[in-house]
């Protein structure tokens, strides 16, 4: 539309001259030659054709996806295992294994209680520390830690230290994929991680004495751990939130009717997760540009429901799922999806376990196990307009001397070639800088459905030529330094052709609207 104001383009010739001299010329200059199709006006992705050649659209939105990983957070954690003798060791020959313990140490999840996992992505920064005045080997285990069914396990070489100044060694290590066993010596226990620390004097060294003095420190710091497999009792953590989405098309909108053919709104609740959910829809509403707020009043809303735990496994897995229908015999769905909101919010909660472990820690879920809620439409592109008016406002810097070549008036015309089954009125309105509407231009004639029309044989397509024309008058020229914005409005019809009524009107896939605009300029030229 920015290509409208072209018509401001002034065309100035300037020469010394001792008198001014100057006549009128008019000039007439293409501006545009376009053709709009579906896709400009709507994301592909949402449109799709029919076998006869017709469009859908498909409404569909993603409210919640949720996975593994916000349901389970291993918090960076640092495990400890310290070893000091509690009796003076003399005289240990070389080679001797005088630790070889085993220890646990529990993660802090709240309510939830982890039997298994896989890691996906994490690591573990290991730390020794060496107080002896020898080397000394460490031999560091985590046991129910296995990859590909090792242990995992890692050897160092510590050099001699000191009690004030032990030597330290440090590594970092990749976790991705190792399979964690949580339940401890035991293997009745949950959240539980073991570690093993084996010291061995060096073997090639001599003989040494160990007393309490001596402490030998095995520290492993876990960050960054994110899983993509869990097994045990999940909780019942509740998700709650409002979930937002905008359709920015709809703030264009200023006013007039969209009467949609019945069609039908369904939220769908699919539960992945090896685990029963209870969901509720608290409320879902649209606001329009108006600030008009419509809410969608059905009994599915408000009350809660149930959803059993998936079944399966890694490759099996098959999802549960609730699915919530609305329509105009159960919902005032029809004047929700009328009051054409921009702004949409929908307020849902979910809850994991709502009757607490009835699965005796068997809850279980996988890498492709999500909870999801999605808002879905699919309906025909079959549109009743009245009266709807979209209005867009765009910034204007126009100036021009009038002691010098200028444009005094002119008129643009535009030529159409509509395939689509609406009419409408293109209207202009320029503005000053504090949004005064000085000047409306309203064309001399509107842009006629392709109703209007008979079928071309060759495309099968209905196509309605017309000729606007918007006048530019001496005033508007007059205003041009104060004039700073520039509202383009069209209003849409769907009329029938018989009765001059709105209907509903289908939308062919092949439809286009192409367009030629031109401008025709009284100037006046000053020599």
């Amino acid at each position: 539309m920015k290509k409208l104001l072209l018509f401001c383009v002034l065309i100035g010739i300037y020469s010394c001259k001792k008198e001014d001299t100057s006549w009128n010329v008019d000039l007439e200059t293409p501006l545009i030659h376009d053709t709009l199709s579906l896709k400009n006006w709507v994301n592909d992705s949402t449109l799709s054709e029919t076998v006869n050649g017709e469009m859908e659209v498909d409404l569909t939105r993603t409210i919640l996806d949720i996975g593994l990983s916000d349901l389970i957070k291993i918090p960076d954690t640092s495990v400890v295992q310290i070893y000091s003798p509690i009796i003076t060791l003399s005289n240990i020959p070389p080679g001797t294994t005088f630790v070889n313990t085993v220890e646990e140490h529990s993660f802090d999840l709240d309510d939830v209680q982890l039997k298994n996992i896989r890691v996906f992505q994490g690591r573990v920064k290991v730390r020794v520390y060496n107080p002896l005045g020898t080397k000394v080997l460490f031999k560091v285990q985590m046991p129910g830690v296995t990859q590909n069914g090792a242990m995992f396990e890692q050897n160092y070489s510590v050099d001699a230290g000191t009690v004030a100044s032990p030597t330290m060694q440090e590594e970092i290590l990749d976790l991705s994929n190792y399979q964690i066993d949580l339940r401890g010596v035991s293997g009745l226990d949950y959240n539980i991680l073991q570690t093993k620390l084996s010291l061995t004097t060096d073997p090639n060294g001599s003989a040494v004495s160990i007393s309490s003095a001596y402490d030998f420190k095995f520290q492993a710091s876990l960050e960054d751990v994110k899983v993509d497999y869990a097994k045990g009792y999940f909780g019942s953590k509740t998700f709650s939130d409002t979930a937002e989405f905008h359709i920015d098309f709809m703030n264009k909108i200023s006013e007039g009717t969209l009467n949609l053919p019945e069609t039908a709104l369904q939220l769908t609740i699919e539960n992945g997760i090896k685990v029963p959910v209870r969901g509720q829809i608290h409320y879902l509403n649209n606001t329009n540009d108006q600030g008009n707020t419509v809410s969608l009043v059905s009994p599915e809303i408000g009350p809660s429901f149930y959803i059993s735990p998936a079944v399966g496994a890694w490759s099996s897995l098959q999802s549960n799922a609730q699915q919530l229908a609305f329509d105009g015999t159960n919902s005032n769905l029809v004047p929700f999806l009328e009051n054409l909101g921009a702004t949409n919010e929908a307020a849902y909660e979910i809850q994991l376990n709502p009757w607490g472990n009835t699965s005796a820690g068997n809850d279980e879920a996988f890498p492709n196990s999500r909870i999801k809620i999605k808002a879905s439409a699919l309906l025909p592109l079959k549109l009743g307009l009245n009266g709807l008016t979209l209005r867009d406002t765009f910034d204007l810097h126009l100036t021009q001397n009038s002691s010098k070549t200028h444009v005094e008036s002119g008129v643009i015309t535009l030529d159409v070639v509509n395939a689509f089954p609406f009419s409408c009125d293109p209207v202009l309105y320029f503005m000053t800088e504090d949004g005064h509407i000085l000047h409306t231009i309203i064309g001399n004639s509107q842009i006629s459905s392709c109703e209007m029309a008979v079928i071309d044989p060759i495309d099968g397509l209905k196509k309605q030529p017309s000729h606007i024309e918007f006048v530019v008058d001496e005033d508007i020229v007059a205003d041009l330094p104060t004039l700073k914005k520039i509202i383009v409005e069209a209003r849409f019809d769907s009329p029938n052709p018989s009765t001059g009524l709105s209907e509903p009107k289908q939308v062919q896939a092949k439809a286009f609207l192409s367009f030629k605009l031109r401008m025709k300029l009284k100037t006046s030229m000053v020599l």
